[in-house]
C-alpha cells in the first residue's frame, strides 16, 4: 500500500514537472507564423518587465535596449508586462512597418498608452476632423518639412532657450526641456502659444507613459492621467478655433 502512494506521489510530480517544462518552452518559444527575430523572453509571466522599468539617468539609449541591441542586433524579440514584444531600431524596417499600416501591420498602443488616448475611440475616430488632423501633423511634421523647415526653426528656438536658462540661477532640463518642445508645436501647429505653462503636465504624461497602468492616487499613471485630463482642458479651445476657421474656408 505505502509502495502504491510512492508510485501515485511520483507520477504527480512527473506529470507536473513535465507540464511546467512544456510551459516554460512555449513560453520562451511562442508560436509564429512567420520567423521570430533573436531575442529573449526573460522569466514566465513577468518576461523582462523588471529590468525595462530599471531607471536611468542616462541621456544616451535605454540600457535595456542598448544591452540587447550589442547582443541581438537591431531587431530582437522580448517580454514585457506579461506581453510578447518585438524592438526595433531599424530606421529602414521602421519606415516600412509604418507604412503598411491597416495593411499588415494593425496598430496597437501599450496598456498605458491605450488608456491615455482611449485607443477604441482612436479606432473609431473619422469624419473631417480626423482627416484635417492627419493633415496637419503630416504638413507639419513630415519628413521634408522637418529637413527644410524645422531643423532651422529648432535651431533657433533652442539658442533663444539657451540664453534665457544661462540667467536663471537653476535650471530643470526635464521640465524646461519639455515645456520648450510643447510650445514649439503648439506655435507651429496653432500658430500661438497657450498662455499656461504647459510643460510640468507634459513631464507627468512622459513620465507615465512606461509605467505599470495603475490608477492610484500618487502612481507615476494616475499623475499621467491628471496631466492628460488638464492638457486637454487647456488645449481644447485652441483646437477647435484652428478646426472651425479651417471647415469654413474649405
Amino acid at each position: 500500500m505505502e509502495q502504491w502512494w510512492w508510485y501515485l506521489w511520483f507520477s504527480i510530480i512527473s506529470l507536473f514537472g513535465a507540464s511546467l517544462g512544456n510551459w516554460i518552452h512555449r513560453w520562451r518559444n511562442p508560436k509564429c507564423n512567420g520567423k521570430l527575430p533573436p531575442g529573449s523572453m526573460g522569466l514566465p509571466l513577468i518576461g523582462e518587465t523588471l529590468s525595462f522599468f530599471v531607471t536611468s539617468n542616462s541621456i544616451d539609449i535605454h540600457p535595456f535596449v542598448a544591452q540587447r541591441m550589442k547582443r541581438y542586433g537591431s531587431l530582437f524579440k522580448t517580454s514585457l508586462a506579461g506581453r510578447p514584444v518585438v524592438v526595433s531600431l531599424d530606421p529602414d524596417f521602421n519606415y516600412f512597418v509604418l507604412q503598411q499600416e491597416d495593411k499588415l501591420v494593425e496598430l496597437y498602443y501599450m496598456d498605458s498608452l491605450a488608456k491615455l488616448v482611449h485607443q477604441d475611440d482612436m479606432k473609431n475616430i473619422g469624419g473631417d476632423f480626423h482627416k484635417y488632423f492627419r493633415r496637419v501633423i503630416l504638413s507639419h511634421f513630415g519628413h521634408e518639412p522637418l529637413k527644410h523647415k524645422l531643423l532651422s526653426q529648432f535651431e533657433d528656438v533652442i539658442n533663444h532657450e539657451l540664453q534665457d536658462w544661462s540667467k536663471l540661477p537653476q535650471v530643470d532640463l526635464k521640465h524646461q526641456t519639455a515645456s520648450m518642445l510643447f510650445n514649439t508645436a503648439s506655435k507651429i501647429l496653432m500658430s500661438c502659444v497657450p498662455e499656461e505653462n504647459l510643460g510640468h503636465d507634459l513631464s507627468d504624461i512622459l513620465q507615465g507613459l512606461m509605467t505599470f497602468p495603475v490608477y492610484f492616487p500618487g502612481t507615476a499613471f494616475y499623475k499621467c492621467l491628471k496631466a492628460n485630463i488638464s492638457i486637454h482642458g487647456k488645449l481644447h479651445p485652441y483646437f477647435l478655433i484652428q478646426f472651425l476657421s479651417w471647415y469654413m474656408n474649405k
